[in-house]
């Protein structure tokens, strides 16, 4: 696992030194900022995983993101989300069917964007990657599950799709697909088991709006 997450930090620190490496050629494009900031919410699933979680877990996501525009292919953006948990009926093996929580969790990702605009049409599909971390907020909730008397935090990435359509030249709706991975170390508490602990799966689907200041 260790080597896993070694190869995957490794493409995409290179991914974003070559993005370093673009001129910007922003101002060529007329007086618009290359800066936008993004609103979103939807649906994120956590995987069913052996040393932490089991079945599915429901939340609902709320990101806020700020970007900058290199290009008008490349650019990068940070983002902040909170996973507020949805009580789901889990499977706990011995303890049968429940109906719990996951805790509340923190995401922080900075991320590289490729867009491909549509010539003349307001689309801006492109694909994103990039690397953070994710905490486990601590809770010992009798309807969390697993409860953590303290947070949790692992290192993670994330990577997926998207388009914009634009309104004019500041406004656009977004749709976003994106697939986090978190790898929380040996031993740490409510998600390991005495073996280690096995990366956790996430996906998540939001809407929203982005504004270009």
């Amino acid at each position: 696992m260790t080597s896993s997450r070694i190869r995957v930090a490794v493409a995409v620190v290179c991914a974003l030194l070559l993005l370093a490496g673009v001129r910007s050629s922003a101002a060529a494009e007329g007086s618009a900022s290359p800066v936008t900031v993004s609103l979103l919410g939807g649906v994120h699933v956590l995987n069913q995983n052996d040393t932490a979680l089991p079945d599915h877990f429901i939340n609902i996501p709320l990101a806020g993101a700020v970007g900058y525009d290199f290009t008008p292919n490349w650019g990068v953006e940070g983002e902040f989300s909170w996973l507020i948990p949805v009580k789901t009926s889990v499977d706990l093996g011995t303890g049968g069917s429940q109906d719990v929580k996951s805790p509340d969790v923190l995401s922080y990702q900075a991320n590289v964007i490729g867009r491909l605009p549509v010539s003349g049409t307001p689309w801006a599909p492109y694909l994103t990657a990039g690397l953070g971390a994710v905490t486990f907020l601590s809770t010992t909730d009798g309807e969390r599950y697993p409860q953590l008397t303290d947070s949790q935090t692992a290192f993670a990435v994330n990577f997926g799709a998207g388009t914009t359509y634009g309104f004019g030249s500041r406004w656009a709706v977004r749709a976003d697909f994106r697939e986090l991975v978190a790898f929380p170390s040996d031993g740490t508490q409510g998600l390991s088991s005495p073996s280690g602990a096995d990366p956790i799966w996430m996906e998540r689907v939001t809407v929203g709006a982005g504004y270009r200041f």
